[in-house]
């Protein structure tokens, strides 16, 4: 049975009057679009393992490495470093400005998988606290990649759109997809 507009519009309205009633989360996943001077380490299913630093509370870098098998093409590996600037930040929205590099590596020398070496990314991320326990985040990140690109793309590494849940304050898992490939991940923030 299809879900109902209206049925999707109350979800929606409720998750959006329940975090306007409580207070925000401290950490994110993907780039920090909401980093508040925590350091992380990542988990992913693709699989992949991400880094995050502060540097100050505005200003963040990151590095991630992947292997992503969702691709159909197990046995590259997918790496970025990236950095990310606070642009907004209100009690419940943050976006970021994203830029890094980023490339795609072959381990076993295929001629039929054309993957560029080094690429380009930026964009903006954008964090919402839903609330207490929830935070959606989409980064609208594209990139090129070197040689061998056919032009933008919006899925490089920083990019992508995820659901996180955070239970204390210093774990969280998330649900949705990245330019890794992960669609489950767990993030340990220090």
């Amino acid at each position: 049975m299809p879900i109902k507009p209206f049925i999707v519009a109350g979800i929606f309205a409720s998750c959006l009057s329940l975090s306007l009633m409580t207070p925000s989360a401290k950490a994110s996943s993907l780039p920090k679009a909401d980093q508040n001077g925590q350091n992380s380490l990542s988990l992913g299913t693709a699989p992949s393992l991400a880094v995050d630093f502060s540097i100050s509370p505005l200003w963040t870098a990151g590095a991630s490495v992947a292997m992503p098998f969702y691709y159909g093409s197990f046995g590259f590996l997918r790496y970025d470093v990236r950095t990310s600037y606070t642009l907004l930040k209100n009690d419940a929205l943050t976006i970021r400005g994203v830029a890094g590099v980023f490339g795609d590596v072959d381990l076993q020398q295929r001629s039929d998988l054309l993957l560029a070496p080094i690429g380009l990314e930026a964009g903006i991320g954008l964090a919402y606290q839903i609330n207490q326990w929830f935070m959606a985040r989409v980064n609208i990140v594209a990139g090129i990649g070197f040689p061998r690109s056919s032009g933008w793309g919006l899925f490089p590494p920083a990019g992508g759109i995820e659901l996180a849940f955070r239970p204390y304050d210093n774990f969280e898992a998330t649900v949705g997809f990245n330019g890794n490939g992960d669609i489950l991940s767990i993030r340990y923030l220090y």
